[in-house]
C-alpha cells in the first residue's frame, strides 16, 4: 500500500464516503463496490454524476459500471485527469 493516496484515489474515496455516508477508514482500494453499504444502482449513478462534475469530464457508464473495485474506479478517474496511476 502506498504511504500517500494518489488524487484519484482521494477523489473517489472523498465522494463514496461523502455520498455514502460511510467512514473513509473503510474505503481501502480492494474494497469491492457491490460490498459498500449503500452501494445500488441509484446511488451509483449519483457517484458518477458527481466524480464527473468533481474531474470536469465524462466517465461514461459503460466502463463505469465495469469497475469493480474502489481501485478500479480510482485508475478510471487517473485515467481521465491524466494522472499517472500504478493503482493496486
Amino acid at each position: 500500500m502506498s504511504a500517500e493516496p494518489t488524487a484519484a484515489e482521494r477523489i473517489v474515496t472523498d465522494t463514496v464516503a461523502t455520498l455514502l455516508d460511510l467512514d473513509e477508514a473503510e474505503l481501502t482500494p480492494r474494497r469491492t463496490l457491490a460490498s459498500l453499504d449503500g452501494w445500488d444502482s441509484v446511488e451509483a449513478l449519483r457517484i458518477l454524476v458527481f466524480l464527473e462534475r468533481e474531474i470536469d469530464t465524462t466517465l461514461g457508464f459503460e466502463r463505469f459500471s465495469s469497475a469493480v473495485t474502489l481501485a478500479d474506479l480510482s485508475a478510471q478517474v487517473a485515467e481521465a485527469i491524466g494522472e499517472n496511476a500504478g493503482v493496486a
